[in-house]
């Protein structure tokens, strides 16, 4: 790509139209990823030389996919629409994260009693992962590592479960999901 365009008193921040960079489209390799912006027009772009196939579509939009997982940057140079049309107001940059999508499922789901046994696995997550780290938080904490991870509660409470995957190039996502223990009623 081209160097940006010159203007040598262009802000680093953004001007009165406050544009935003914006990450979306696919979070595995070889699929789109789109890069956008509000509250701009992109006039030019910068994309780590892994990106393939980079186009920017209509002046608010760059498109392109990335070979493997990992973490990739990119920076636009961008008209808020506060001048001339052609001159750069903001330089924005922002990383791409290419890393399995992760997936988790609490069985049993809703409440569960005390004692009773909390599957969680990340089976369907998406993308090849390197790991699996598990964090359980609540009245009584656990963590763990793996696709699943099994644990009773004594504690009755409100919980959170989050679970990080790695990607085979070290990005991370995370995914997290609230489940509750009650107390276990005799009779």
């Amino acid at each position: 790509m081209s160097g940006p365009p010159s203007d040598s008193g262009a802000p680093t921040a953004p001007g009165r139209g406050r544009p935003t960079l914006h990450v979306g489209g696919s979070t595995e390799p070889e699929e789109t990823v789109v890069i956008s912006v509000s509250g701009g027009t992109i006039l030019e772009y910068e994309l780590s030389d892994a990106a393939q196939d980079p186009a920017l579509t209509d002046g608010s939009r760059i498109e392109a996919r990335f070979p493997s997982y990992g973490t990739y940057n990119v920076t636009a140079y961008v008209d808020d629409g506060s001048g001339t049309g052609e001159s750069v107001d903001a330089i924005l940059s922002k990383p791409v994260c290419i890393a399995p999508r992760p997936r988790l499922n609490i069985s049993p789901s809703g409440t569960v009693s005390t004692g009773t046994p909390v599957t969680f696995d990340a089976g369907a997550s998406a993308g090849e992962a390197a790991g699996y780290e598990w964090t359980i938080d609540g009245p009584e904490a656990a963590r763990g590592t793996g696709k699943t991870l099994s644990v009773s509660f004594s504690a009755p409470g409100d919980y959170s479960a989050t679970l990080d995957v790695e990607g085979r190039n070290g990005a991370v996502a995370r995914t997290r999901a609230g489940f509750t223990v009650a107390a276990t009623v005799s009779t």
